[in-house]
């Protein structure tokens, strides 16, 4: 499997269109209403408008089946990324997209394991030393703290599937900022994973 890197919070087409410019292999939309990068149904669908050359995310916090469905639909969302106390029941009902959760639970029925800060979009470090562990027995997505400046040496450390980077390269809570994503990329294409 390829490393990939995923852009999350976004909520500005500019930014989808940056996102992609750079080589984002995913792209992150925050459906829970407490996020300040939180992004309305009707606004995921602009947002998702015509994107196929990125796998599309939707990231939700303890939502009920059916509101994920319908964000699926209407986003034509990939992947469903559950942050809350979802348990591995509810994570195999969702059989309409593929399922990434934010977890250190090696045992967690998802595809990818989010290995993050305990508040997620926070700009902290998660815990680098469960995540290394995890990373050699499933597919991780290290999200936490990562931007330019950081990400090369923390990547090389734990060595996950990809990154999900969210507040590294935004100028303010969900606007990314153009220099800031493509010194991320440039940094991680220096990396020989």
């Amino acid at each position: 499997m390829a490393f990939e890197v995923k852009i999350c919070g976004l909520t500005r087409r500019c930014d989808v269109e940056a996102a992609l410019e750079c080589g984002a292999d995913c792209l992150g939309f925050v459906l829970v209403p407490a996020s300040k990068r939180f992004v309305p149904l009707e606004r995921l669908a602009e947002l998702t408008r015509g994107v196929t050359a990125a796998c599309k995310v939707g990231v939700f916090m303890d939502a009920p089946l059916e509101t994920i469905r319908r964000a699926v639909e209407t986003g034509g969302l990939d992947v469903v990324q559950l942050h809350g106390s979802e348990t591995a029941e509810f994570a195999r009902s969702i059989d309409f997209a593929e399922v990434w959760k934010a977890t250190y639970d090696a045992d967690f029925p998802a595809a990818r394991l989010v290995c993050d800060a305990p508040q997620g979009g926070s700009g902290r470090f998660g815990d680098h030393a469960r995540a290394t562990e995890l990373a050699k027995l499933r597919p991780v997505m290290l999200a936490g703290g990562l931007a330019p400046g950081n990400v090369a040496a923390v990547v090389s450390a734990v060595r996950p599937a990809g990154v999900d980077v969210a507040s590294g390269v935004e100028s303010a809570p969900g606007v990314k900022d153009r220099k800031k994503l493509e010194a991320l990329f440039t940094e991680l294409k220096g990396l020989h994973l």
